[in-house]
């Protein structure tokens, strides 16, 4: 796998001007544990926030399988809080 962004692009965006600094997620998830939200509080990209696969970025399961889309507007709302 490659990095979307290298880590010196990165570090250079989160350092610009407020308006133009990206929104980081951190999407951290295991099958087998541990929840990722306590890898995320042992240590992330200064500033990143946590985004919950199951809570915030899937919806239900079902026939859609394990993590299906959630519904845009629900996704939405949980992104901008």
């Amino acid at each position: 796998m490659r990095p979307l962004i290298s880590t010196t692009d990165l570090a250079a965006a989160l350092a610009g001007p407020a308006g133009d600094r990206p929104v980081v997620l951190d999407v951290r998830w295991r099958l087998a544990g541990p929840p990722g939200a306590d890898s995320y509080r042992e240590g992330h990209v200064p500033g990143a926030v946590f985004a919950d696969l199951d809570r915030m970025l899937a919806a239900e399961p079902g026939e859609g399988g394990r993590h299906p889309l959630p519904d845009p507007a629900d996704l939405q709302r949980d992104l901008r809080a």
